[in-house]
């Protein structure tokens, strides 16, 4: 967590017609790369709508104005589009979202989606938002909110819990659980954690145990530059085969040089008690230069190839979208 400047987005849909096009697919007739183009928002989450669009969120903070949250259309004769969402109101003594990191869909809820905050900012935020897209209108209702477990708070004297990523699996028994990734690389919580909980979508109960909270500890592979402070997980997807898939980042600063991977820790698996089947060696899937992923979801069915989707919030570049093979 930390204070950015984003563009507002105005500015930002002025750009679209200029960045779109550099990570989508072209036509007959699209522009060449212009290389001073301007960067728009970045990307700090992502889940699937369909096959070809995806609901993401943004990390605008409590006092900055502009979209929470946006979806991305692709077709396979046209560039990608980016569409705000808007929300009318926000029914929580804090007020709107603030450094959302984090969005996953919920399992048997058609069009309903789970979103977090990256934690606690003295004392306040650290929420986990129920909404329901209507993806036609590009409007969200926020069906209730709930609080993140607080392990260490977020204050000038300390970098806390930083929530990156988030998942949700309905179990065998019709009940759901969340599984919440710690990022890891700072003094408080070196490595990144996954952790779990039992989630209560009706009554909007968040209930985890000691052992969920405790978790399982995860170190990205790879090459790192400092392998202390590079985040271990700033993003997580499930696939439909139950295996988990993560997205790791090394961030030098707002200028960068990043640098990503992406690797799967381990797999689902269905016991409550310890869902998580962590694997012996996870070894680098992808690794994807210059860039900070903190985006991961499923393939664009208008993009042969393609395995995963991967979006980025490269701080003062702005950010992307792009298919993955």
């Amino acid at each position: 967590m930390k204070r950015k400047i984003h563009l507002s987005y105005l500015h930002v849909a002025l750009l679209l017609s200029l960045w779109l096009p550099m990570y989508g697919c072209s036509t007959p007739h699209a522009a060449t790369e212009d290389t001073s183009q301007q960067p728009t928002a970045g990307i700090s989450g992502m889940a699937q709508i369909d096959g070809n669009s995806w609901l993401v969120v943004h990390d605008a903070l409590s006092f900055e104005n502009g979209p929470r949250m946006s979806i991305i259309t692709l077709s396979a004769y046209a560039a990608p589009a980016l569409h705000p969402v808007t929300v009318d109101s926000w029914p929580d003594a804090d007020g709107r979202a603030s450094d959302l990191e984090s969005l996953c869909p919920l399992p048997s809820h058609p069009n309903e989606y789970l979103m977090a905050e990256s934690g606690t900012w003295k004392e306040k935020g650290g929420r986990l938002f129920h909404l329901r897209l209507n993806a036609s209108t590009k409007q969200a209702v926020i069906l209730g909110v709930m609080k993140l477990p607080v392990l260490a708070d977020n204050n000038p004297q300390q970098v806390g819990d930083q929530y990156e990523a988030l998942a949700c699996v309905r179990g065998a028994d019709g009940r759901l659980l969340l599984l919440l990734g710690e990022r890891g690389g700072s003094q408080r919580f070196p490595e990144g954690v996954i952790r779990w909980g039992v989630l209560d979508i009706e009554r909007h109960e968040l209930q985890f145990t000691e052992k969920g909270l405790e978790g399982v500890k995860v170190n990205a592979p790879g090459k790192w530059k400092n392998e202390l402070t590079n985040r271990d997980i700033s993003d997580m997807y499930i696939s439909p085969e139950g295996e988990i898939w993560v997205s790791a980042a090394e961030d030098n600063g707002d200028n960068g040089a990043f640098n990503s991977v992406i690797y799967s820790p381990g797999r689902i698996s269905g016991n409550f008690s310890l869902p998580v089947l962590a694997n012996r060696h996870s070894g680098v899937w992808r690794t994807i230069g210059s860039l900070k992923i903190e985006a991961l979801s499923g393939a664009a069915e208008s993009v042969a190839g393609s395995r995963m989707s991967i979006g980025s919030d490269d701080e003062n570049y702005g950010g992307i979208w792009r298919p993955v093979e």
